[in-house]
């Protein structure tokens, strides 16, 4: 077996960051989950236009909910 050298250990390294980067940008995407009232599930597409509306609404609900910071220094509100 052929020892690695020090390229191909910052090569192997920089590979399982960038994996890494891939499966948590993966798994913040936005997704769109129904319930019936009988609790039976449907996923929306999120491509779809009528996901993209319930994302764009969730959002807009997250950033009215979301309280304003004041700066430490200026006292001024920031966040929105």
């Amino acid at each position: 077996m052929k020892q690695r050298g020090p390229l191909d250990a910052v090569t192997g390294v920089v590979g399982d960051a960038a994996g890494a980067l891939r499966r948590r940008r993966e798994a913040r995407r936005p997704y769109v989950k129904l319930y019936a009232a009988d609790g039976q599930l449907t996923m929306l597409d999120p491509a779809s236009e009528t996901a993209s509306d319930l994302i764009e609404v969730a959002a807009s609900m997250v950033d009215a909910a979301t309280p304003v910071e004041k700066s430490a220094t200026s006292g001024v509100p920031r966040g929105r």
